[in-house]
């Protein structure tokens, strides 16, 4: 079993964001999530980079 230096649970925005951002910096990552959205009754999202007006489930 591999070492991670940070395990994130939840692969939305916020999480995937995270791991982006410490992956840059050269840290072993770990993204656990369920795979069912929580915004998936959402029409459109905001704000995620390229993303933005898409349905949550694209």
């Amino acid at each position: 079993m591999s070492d991670f230096d940070v395990v994130i649970v939840g692969g939305g925005a916020a999480g995937l964001t995270a791991a982006l951002v410490l992956s840059r910096a050269r840290r072993k990552v770990l993204v656990v999530d369920s795979g069912a959205p929580r915004n998936a009754p959402a029409s459109h999202m905001h704000g995620f980079l390229s993303r933005d007006g898409m349905p949550p489930a694209s």
